[in-house]
Protein backbone atom coordinates (compact mmCIF):
# COMPACT_ATOMS: atom_id res chain seq x y z
CA UNK A 1 0.00 0.00 0.00
CA UNK A 2 1.19 3.48 -0.78
CA UNK A 3 2.22 5.67 2.11
CA UNK A 4 -0.37 8.25 3.20
CA UNK A 5 1.47 11.48 3.84
CA UNK A 6 0.71 13.96 6.62
CA UNK A 7 -0.30 16.89 4.45
CA UNK A 8 -1.83 20.20 5.47
CA UNK A 9 -5.06 19.08 3.83
CA UNK A 10 -5.15 15.88 5.90
CA UNK A 11 -4.45 17.85 9.07
CA UNK A 12 -7.23 20.31 8.20
CA UNK A 13 -9.67 17.46 7.64
CA UNK A 14 -8.67 16.01 10.99
CA UNK A 15 -9.30 19.33 12.69
CA UNK A 16 -12.74 19.46 11.08
CA UNK A 17 -13.54 16.00 12.44
CA UNK A 18 -12.52 17.13 15.93
CA UNK A 19 -14.64 20.28 15.57
CA UNK A 20 -17.66 18.11 14.75
CA UNK A 21 -16.97 16.10 17.90
CA UNK A 22 -16.90 19.31 19.93
CA UNK A 23 -20.21 20.41 18.46
CA UNK A 24 -21.74 16.99 19.17
CA UNK A 25 -20.80 17.16 22.84
CA UNK A 26 -22.00 20.76 23.06
CA UNK A 27 -25.38 19.85 21.55
CA UNK A 28 -25.73 16.82 23.82
CA UNK A 29 -24.73 18.48 27.10
CA UNK A 30 -26.08 21.99 26.45
CA UNK A 31 -29.35 21.67 24.51
CA UNK A 32 -30.58 25.11 25.63
CA UNK A 33 -27.38 27.10 25.13
CA UNK A 34 -28.90 29.06 22.20
CA UNK A 35 -32.50 29.12 23.42
CA UNK A 36 -34.47 32.38 23.42
CA UNK A 37 -37.24 33.10 25.92
CA UNK A 38 -40.69 34.65 25.67
CA UNK A 39 -40.41 36.44 28.99
CA UNK A 40 -41.00 40.08 29.83
CA UNK A 41 -37.48 40.81 31.08
CA UNK A 42 -37.99 44.56 30.66
CA UNK A 43 -36.70 45.43 34.13
CA UNK A 44 -33.43 43.58 33.58
CA UNK A 45 -33.08 45.02 30.10
CA UNK A 46 -33.57 48.61 31.22
CA UNK A 47 -31.06 48.38 34.07
CA UNK A 48 -28.54 46.75 31.76
CA UNK A 49 -29.08 49.32 29.02
CA UNK A 50 -29.31 52.50 31.08
CA UNK A 51 -27.28 51.57 34.15
CA UNK A 52 -28.57 51.24 37.70
CA UNK A 53 -27.77 54.90 38.43
CA UNK A 54 -29.71 56.27 35.44
CA UNK A 55 -32.57 53.87 34.81
CA UNK A 56 -34.85 56.15 36.84
CA UNK A 57 -34.64 58.69 33.99
CA UNK A 58 -37.06 56.50 32.02
CA UNK A 59 -39.85 57.73 34.27
CA UNK A 60 -39.46 61.33 33.09
CA UNK A 61 -38.47 60.91 29.43
CA UNK A 62 -41.39 60.89 26.96
CA UNK A 63 -41.57 57.39 25.53
CA UNK A 64 -42.04 58.66 21.98
CA UNK A 65 -38.50 60.05 22.24
CA UNK A 66 -37.12 56.54 22.72
CA UNK A 67 -36.96 53.28 20.80
CA UNK A 68 -38.89 50.43 22.33
CA UNK A 69 -37.26 46.98 22.43
CA UNK A 70 -39.78 44.18 22.29
CA UNK A 71 -37.12 41.65 21.31
CA UNK A 72 -33.52 42.09 22.40
CA UNK A 73 -30.44 40.46 23.87
CA UNK A 74 -29.25 40.88 27.42
CA UNK A 75 -25.53 40.34 27.92
CA UNK A 76 -24.22 38.91 31.17
CA UNK A 77 -20.52 38.99 32.00
CA UNK A 78 -18.36 38.06 34.94
CA UNK A 79 -15.67 35.69 36.16
CA UNK A 80 -15.73 31.93 36.54
CA UNK A 81 -14.55 30.12 39.67
CA UNK A 82 -11.22 29.68 37.87
CA UNK A 83 -10.92 33.49 37.48
CA UNK A 84 -11.58 33.33 33.73
CA UNK A 85 -13.46 36.23 32.14
CA UNK A 86 -16.70 35.14 30.47
CA UNK A 87 -19.52 36.82 28.57
CA UNK A 88 -22.73 35.31 27.22
CA UNK A 89 -26.11 36.50 25.96
CA UNK A 90 -29.79 35.61 26.20
CA UNK A 91 -32.46 36.74 23.77
CA UNK A 92 -35.80 37.73 25.24
CA UNK A 93 -38.92 38.52 23.25
CA UNK A 94 -42.28 39.87 24.30
CA UNK A 95 -40.92 42.67 26.49
CA UNK A 96 -43.51 45.38 27.11
CA UNK A 97 -41.63 48.31 28.67
CA UNK A 98 -38.01 47.92 27.57
CA UNK A 99 -36.48 51.05 26.02
CA UNK A 100 -33.12 51.69 24.42
CA UNK A 101 -31.14 54.61 25.71
CA UNK A 102 -30.39 57.34 23.14
CA UNK A 103 -27.92 56.17 20.49
CA UNK A 104 -24.42 57.59 20.13
CA UNK A 105 -24.93 57.59 16.35
CA UNK A 106 -27.32 56.29 13.73
CA UNK A 107 -25.67 52.88 13.47
CA UNK A 108 -25.05 52.23 17.14
CA UNK A 109 -27.57 50.11 19.00
CA UNK A 110 -26.88 50.28 22.74
CA UNK A 111 -26.42 46.96 24.46
CA UNK A 112 -28.08 45.82 27.65
CA UNK A 113 -25.26 44.45 29.74
CA UNK A 114 -25.28 43.22 33.33
CA UNK A 115 -22.61 41.74 35.53
CA UNK A 116 -23.15 38.34 37.12
CA UNK A 117 -23.30 40.00 40.54
CA UNK A 118 -25.96 42.44 39.34
CA UNK A 119 -28.14 39.62 38.05
CA UNK A 120 -27.78 37.68 41.28
CA UNK A 121 -28.73 40.80 43.28
CA UNK A 122 -32.17 41.03 41.66
CA UNK A 123 -35.04 39.39 43.59
CA UNK A 124 -35.48 35.74 42.66
CA UNK A 125 -38.92 36.40 41.20
CA UNK A 126 -37.60 38.98 38.69
CA UNK A 127 -38.67 37.84 35.20
CA UNK A 128 -35.63 36.68 33.25
CA UNK A 129 -33.28 36.37 36.23
CA UNK A 130 -33.42 32.57 36.42
CA UNK A 131 -32.91 32.26 32.66
CA UNK A 132 -29.86 34.52 32.71
CA UNK A 133 -28.28 32.56 35.56
CA UNK A 134 -29.03 29.26 33.86
CA UNK A 135 -27.42 30.54 30.66
CA UNK A 136 -24.38 31.62 32.68
CA UNK A 137 -24.00 28.12 34.10
CA UNK A 138 -24.28 26.66 30.60
CA UNK A 139 -21.70 29.14 29.29
CA UNK A 140 -19.25 28.06 32.00
CA UNK A 141 -19.65 24.44 30.89
CA UNK A 142 -19.37 25.45 27.24
CA UNK A 143 -16.10 27.27 27.86
CA UNK A 144 -14.65 24.20 29.57
CA UNK A 145 -15.81 21.95 26.72
CA UNK A 146 -14.29 24.28 24.12
CA UNK A 147 -10.99 24.47 25.99
CA UNK A 148 -10.77 20.68 26.29
CA UNK A 149 -11.47 20.08 22.62
CA UNK A 150 -9.06 22.82 21.60
CA UNK A 151 -6.35 20.99 23.52
CA UNK A 152 -7.31 17.71 21.87
CA UNK A 153 -7.10 19.39 18.47
CA UNK A 154 -3.64 20.78 19.28
CA UNK A 155 -2.41 17.47 20.71
CA UNK A 156 -3.56 15.45 17.72
CA UNK A 157 -2.15 17.94 15.24
CA UNK A 158 1.19 18.04 17.04
CA UNK A 159 1.32 14.25 17.09
CA UNK A 160 0.54 13.99 13.37
CA UNK A 161 3.26 16.49 12.52
CA UNK A 162 5.81 14.36 14.38
CA UNK A 163 4.94 11.28 12.34
CA UNK A 164 6.45 10.48 8.96
CA UNK A 165 3.10 9.31 7.59
CA UNK A 166 -0.46 8.51 8.58
CA UNK A 167 0.55 4.87 8.41
CA UNK A 168 3.07 5.39 11.16
CA UNK A 169 0.68 7.54 13.21
CA UNK A 170 -1.94 4.77 13.25
CA UNK A 171 0.66 2.15 14.18
CA UNK A 172 2.00 4.26 17.05
CA UNK A 173 -1.43 5.31 18.30
CA UNK A 174 -4.31 3.23 16.88
CA UNK A 175 -6.88 5.44 18.63
CA UNK A 176 -5.96 8.33 16.36
CA UNK A 177 -8.16 6.66 13.72
CA UNK A 178 -11.23 8.09 15.47
CA UNK A 179 -10.04 11.61 14.71
CA UNK A 180 -9.06 11.02 11.09
CA UNK A 181 -11.47 11.76 8.25
CA UNK A 182 -13.04 8.65 6.76
CA UNK A 183 -11.60 9.41 3.31
CA UNK A 184 -8.10 9.29 4.75
CA UNK A 185 -8.80 6.16 6.77
CA UNK A 186 -9.99 4.42 3.63
CA UNK A 187 -6.52 4.92 2.18
CA UNK A 188 -5.05 2.75 4.91
CA UNK A 189 -5.40 -0.81 3.68
CA UNK A 190 -3.22 -2.94 5.90
CA UNK A 191 -1.81 -3.18 9.41
CA UNK A 192 1.84 -2.48 10.05
CA UNK A 193 3.80 -3.21 13.20
CA UNK A 194 4.93 -0.33 15.33
CA UNK A 195 8.56 0.61 14.62
CA UNK A 196 10.32 0.37 17.99
CA UNK A 197 12.77 3.15 17.17
CA UNK A 198 9.91 5.58 16.58
CA UNK A 199 7.70 4.56 19.51
CA UNK A 200 8.97 7.41 21.67
CA UNK A 201 6.89 9.85 19.59
CA UNK A 202 3.73 8.67 21.32
CA UNK A 203 5.18 8.61 24.84
CA UNK A 204 4.05 12.17 25.65
CA UNK A 205 0.59 11.75 24.10
CA UNK A 206 -2.34 11.07 26.43
CA UNK A 207 -3.62 8.26 24.24
CA UNK A 208 -6.15 6.98 26.77
CA UNK A 209 -7.62 10.44 27.34
CA UNK A 210 -7.81 11.22 23.63
CA UNK A 211 -9.41 7.86 22.89
CA UNK A 212 -11.99 8.35 25.64
CA UNK A 213 -12.83 11.85 24.37
CA UNK A 214 -13.38 10.58 20.84
CA UNK A 215 -15.58 7.71 22.00
CA UNK A 216 -17.68 10.06 24.15
CA UNK A 217 -18.13 12.44 21.21
CA UNK A 218 -19.25 9.65 18.91
CA UNK A 219 -21.74 8.43 21.49
CA UNK A 220 -23.11 11.96 21.93
CA UNK A 221 -23.61 12.26 18.18
CA UNK A 222 -25.35 8.88 17.89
Amino acid sequence: MATVGITKELRDRTKNVIELMRKAERASDLPEIDKSYSIDASMLYNVGCWGADYVHLLESIPKDWLTKSGDAYIIIHGWTDEAVSLKTTVRFNGMTFAYQRPKDNYYNRPDSELTLDQVRAFPEETPGRAELLRRWDDAVVEKAVDARWEKIKDDIDEFLQKCKSLNEAVKLFPGVRMYIHRDDIERLERKLERPAQRAKIVEDVDTEGLTAAAIAAKLAAA
